[in-house]
């Protein structure tokens, strides 16, 4: 089974969370900045697959995607903090 450039995006995506939580498991570190240093790297390679190589023109869609996940993300870290 070949697996494709935007799997493989996917599969580090996930893999940059898992990590950011498992270097939480450290008393030093907690949960949420954990999740928070994982999100970074995925938000990166979520840049890569919308906007670095697309696998189509970009539309209003993936646009309100990439600011959705950003507001998403800026909410849940200055909540946490």
């Amino acid at each position: 089974m070949d697996i494709g450039y935007y799997e493989q995006l996917l599969a580090a995506m996930g893999a940059s969370l898992v990590a950011g939580v498992a270097v939480s498991v450290h008393p030093a570190v907690a949960v949420y900045q954990g999740v928070a240093g994982g999100s970074l790297p995925a938000t990166l390679f979520l840049y890569e697959a919308l906007f670095g190589t697309p696998p189509t023109s970009p539309t209003a869609a993936q646009t309100a995607g990439v600011v959705g996940w950003h507001l998403v993300l800026f909410v849940v870290l200055f909540r946490l903090l």
